[in-house]
């Protein structure tokens, strides 16, 4: 499985109608999206001089996405300075100065104003094209306190809200500055949730990940995964889902507090998270059926996720003691139907 990818704008934060380009918006996010979730903790215990590191893979990806793009690895920003941008993107059309930050320490100011200075310096020298910047970050992590003010807010978070205060620069160089979040499945933020992450994350370990390849899990074993967490609602749904289907698969990852269904031999198709007071779903049926559920009375909360990128309906909230656990799995076989699933049902 690889990382998920949630990004927006500088523009897009204050309410605007993004700028940003959205051919290099989409290569940027599906290049940090074709990471696999597996290789993250080596690649960030790389350093940075190394060839092989996360900033590496990233630029690797990218060429590979795009291989007419023209990308400089550390940058020189001016000749009067020794500051570097990381990566620099060029275009018949436009130019992208793009930073990648990995840890709680980083100082997104001073990106910001290399950022500033790369499209001044450029524009000094008679450059025409527009001039943009880019971040990509992880939104998993917590920044340190005396940097953000917070003692509970992601680099990306952080970020999104220093947008709102960078728009008010006047004039501000660059064009318009993607703000691009990464994390594991594991780390994923829930909607609704508060949990608080360590600033250290690991990876899932196999004693976190219970997977049967055919089949529904014991459920002893999905109490014992969840342990603390109400299950009734999820048992419910579970047999629902389990009752004369014996194409379906189930995995329980229970540092995530997540479990995944497909069919054997296929990719995920309905995920379900466990939280105190409900259970949040993310479903591979047309995110454009949200109004239409919404007026069945359900709520849904989009969240900004692959797979709400990849176009399904994220975010369906589910009380435990919801009566409409049939409704649920009826949007849940649709999903899961052996028909197949080669374009998202609308």
């Amino acid at each position: 499985m690889n990382l998920c990818v949630e990004d927006t704008t500088v523009r897009e934060a204050d309410g605007k109608a993004a700028t940003f380009p959205a051919s290099l918006r989409v290569l940027i996010h599906q290049a940090v999206g074709r990471i696999g979730a597996d290789e993250l903790p080596a690649l960030l215990g790389k350093h940075e001089t190394d060839a092989e590191n996360f900033d590496s893979k990233i630029e690797a990806c990218l060429r590979d996405l795009k291989p007419s793009i023209r990308i400089r690895a550390n940058c020189r920003i001016s000749n009067r300075t020794r500051f570097n941008n990381d990566l620099a993107l060029e275009t018949d059309h436009e130019l992208v100065c793009l930073e990648i930050e990995k840890g709680y320490l980083s100082r997104f100011e001073l990106d910001i104003l290399k950022m500033q200075a790369f499209a001044s310096t450029r524009r000094q020298d008679g450059e025409r094209r527009p001039i943009f910047g880019a971040f990509i970050v992880p939104s998993y992590n917590i920044v340190a306190n005396h940097i953000s003010g917070n003692s509970r807010e992601s680099s990306y978070g952080y970020l999104v809200r220093l947008a709102r205060l960078v728009i008010q620069i006047q004039p501000l160089h660059i064009d318009d500055l993607l703000i691009v979040g990464y994390a594991t499945p594991d780390q994923q933020t829930v909607a609704g949730t508060k949990t608080r992450r360590s600033r250290t994350p690991r990876a899932a370990s196999p004693a976190d990940i219970v997977v049967r390849d055919r089949g529904m899990l014991a459920k002893d074993v999905v109490d014992a995964g969840l342990s603390g967490y109400a299950t009734r609602s999820l048992h419910i749904l579970r047999n629902a889902l389990g009752k004369g289907r014996p194409r379906i698969r189930e995995k329980l990852n229970s540092r995530g507090r997540y479990l995944g269904y497909g069919l054997v031999g296929g990719p995920d198709q309905l995920y379900v998270y466990v939280q105190r007071k409900g259970l949040v779903i993310d479903i591979a049926i047309s995110g454009d059926r949200a109004n239409e559920l919404r007026e069945k009375g359900f709520a849904i909360h989009a969240r900004n996720n692959f797979q709400s990128r990849a176009g399904w309906l994220t975010g369906l909230f589910v009380p435990h003691d919801s009566a409409r656990l049939a409704d649920v799995a009826s949007l849940a076989r649709e999903a899961l139907s052996t028909r197949g699933n080669p374009r998202l049902r609308g």
